[in-house]
């Protein structure tokens, strides 16, 4: 293979989000999720970044590191969770996270450019990524190129339906987090993270942001959260 296809990381996200499950399906939707771009030392070069604030959003295309890629023998359709984890669609009319490349595309937002004696770090906002994935190259996001007034997106064409979200009997942790904690566990949860085929009231499930487990039931389209732990690695 030549050289100009190999490929390797740019950089690295840090992100609150320390498993899979919980992730937000797409970018976009978890506003409060957000994330630090730690670019390699080959890639630290303020001249690299320069111009890069003039962009309200970015494109990452990055490596799903923690899945498996698609194996010949494997099937080729996937069960959207949107069309309720039934219907199948082929791998390449969806977003599916195993494919036959493990690559990934995010839009995020810039929040700031953080400039120092060690390089740059760009803070990103809405981030979909797993703490550590590694970026394979950065773009600006270009409005009159990347959104065609009549685009259509077949199936899942519309954003998804929001769960209500409850306390409970974690109320006592609405005085302990931060508010910006609050709006990413909040958004995280109303977002729905189960699988589409799962609908037992009586399951619990758990979300890990960063140093914490947030425990939560779903029940009547809410999401109860019974409990959060603190998670010693």
């Amino acid at each position: 293979m030549s050289d100009q296809w190999q490929m390797g990381a740019i950089g690295h996200v840090e992100s609150p989000y320390r498993e899979g499950f919980g992730i937000p399906r797409q970018s976009g939707i978890v506003p409060a999720a957000r994330g630090v771009l730690v670019p390699t030392t080959e890639w630290a070069d303020p001249a690299a970044w320069q111009g890069i604030e003039a962009f309200s959003h970015l494109w990452l295309v990055w490596a799903f590191h923690a899945k498996r890629r698609m194996q010949a023998g494997d099937s080729s359709t996937v069960r959207p969770p949107r069309l309720g984890g039934n219907a199948r669609v082929g791998v390449f009319a969806s977003r599916a996270p195993i494919r036959p490349n493990p690559i990934g595309l995010s839009v995020v937002r810039l929040l700031e450019v953080q400039r120092d004696t060690a390089g740059v770090r760009l803070h990103l906002g809405g981030i979909d990524l797993l703490d550590g994935t590694p970026i394979l190259d950065v773009k600006p996001h270009v409005p009159y190129a990347d959104c065609p007034p009549d685009s259509q997106a077949g199936w899942a064409n519309r954003a998804p339906e929001r769960l209500a979200v409850v306390w409970g009997a974690a109320e006592v942790w609405l005085e302990r987090l931060a508010p910006e904690r609050l709006a990413l566990i909040e958004q995280t949860l109303a977002q729905d993270p189960r699988p589409a085929f799962h609908d037992d009231p009586e399951r619990v499930y758990g979300v890990r942001i960063e140093e914490i487990d947030v425990r939560f039931v779903v029940r009547e389209k809410r999401a109860e959260i019974r409990e959060i732990v603190t998670v010693h690695d």
